[in-house]
């Protein structure tokens, strides 16, 4: 695997510890999946611990990367790495370690359900920062932890959303797959969906891509959808947030949820294809013909949209979004290359 081009100078080293702490958001803004791209977290990493092996951040950073990798291609030898340093940073009393840790209650981890019920009510309560709160909120929403059914606090969860782009990810997922209604939110599951989108979240810019895609009023797309959003069909626009949104729910998603998604239901459309080929058509990396058919041509420059290219685009589109200013600032992110340092 290619990494970043990180010499063995003391600022180099710096640059490599910075990018693999980074990676995956600050304390309030923490996220499982970096904006740089897993690959290029990854790279990040390898490096860091090489040069800062007894560096407890390092560590931990370095496990979540290897934790990831392991969801979404790796094996069971990276599960097996994180868990272990999770357990050990947990021991030490490094606080997101045994958070971290309690998530994986479910994989033969030594963590007692219990155990894990503990840290999620903490976690909930906000010990260890705003966005993993959301992140225990919703894992209370979708499992039964303390015996009483599944229960996704929707007011709890809005009032996060505001000033953090990452709860407010977590929302409009939720409400995407079903664990909550949109009837329940005081805005309309849009405004969410763009905030979080406008700031590198890769399934809130597979909904504005879908968005665009069917246009305002649509019956076609999704039933959890359906009215609770504003966009004017745009093939081109709603090709652009959907080649952001391929590659990076390839760092968000299991491999099984991604193959399920981009193999069948987010391309059997006639839109969603015709978006595609629009929207590579303009960036002249595609000269098929734009007539939704999901052919070798179309696969395979969509495979070849990467990590170097998506930052410049996602630029261009985000500038363009507007979302509830009740919502939050918005803030400078970058992604793919864009987010590693110089």
């Amino acid at each position: 695997m290619s990494g970043p081009a990180f010499a063995k100078a003391k600022p180099q080293q710096e640059a490599a510890r910075q990018a693999c702490i980074g990676a995956f958001g600050d304390h309030d803004h923490f996220d499982w999946v970096p904006r740089m791209g897993l690959e290029n977290a990854l790279s990040a990493c390898q490096f860091a611990i090489g040069w800062f092996p007894d560096d407890p951040d390092v560590q931990f950073y370095n496990a979540v990367a290897r934790d990831q990798f392991a969801e979404r291609g790796g094996d069971q030898q990276d599960n097996l790495y994180a868990t272990a340093a999770y357990r050990r940073l947990a021991e030490q009393g490094l606080p997101i370690a045994q958070y971290a840790l309690s998530t994986m209650f479910d994989e033969d981890s030594g963590v007692s359900t219990e155990d894990a019920l503990d840290y999620m009510k903490r976690a909930r309560d906000g010990e260890f920062g705003v966005s993993i709160s959301c992140e225990a909120l919703r894992t209370f929403g979708y499992s039964d932890l303390d015996g009483n059914g599944p229960n996704y606090d929707v007011a709890a969860a809005e009032s996060a959303a505001h000033d953090n782009y990452v709860c407010a990810g977590y929302l409009a997922n939720m409400v995407w797959n079903g664990y909550a209604s949109a009837s329940d939110l005081p805005l309309p599951l849009g405004e969410y969906a763009r905030y979080a989108a406008v700031h590198g979240d890769p399934a809130a810019m597979t909904l504005l891509g879908l968005f665009y895609a069917f246009g305002t009023g649509s019956t076609e797309i999704g039933a959890q959808l359906q009215g609770q959003y504003t966009a004017r069909q745009d093939a081109e626009r709603a090709g652009y947030w959907l080649l952001l949104a391929y590659w990076g729910t390839k760092s968000a998603w299991s491999q099984n949820n991604y193959d399920n998604f981009w193999g069948g239901d987010a391309l059997d459309t006639v839109a969603t294809v015709e978006a595609l080929q629009t929207a590579l058509k303009a960036l002249g990396r595609y000269d098929g013909a734009v007539d939704g058919v999901y052919g070798a041509d179309l696969y395979q420059a969509v495979q070849a949209f990467g990590a170097a290219d998506v930052d410049a685009l996602f630029q261009m589109v985000r500038a363009k979004e507007k979302y509830a200013s009740s919502l939050g600032p918005r803030e400078e992110v970058h992604i793919g290359d864009g987010a590693m340092p110089e």
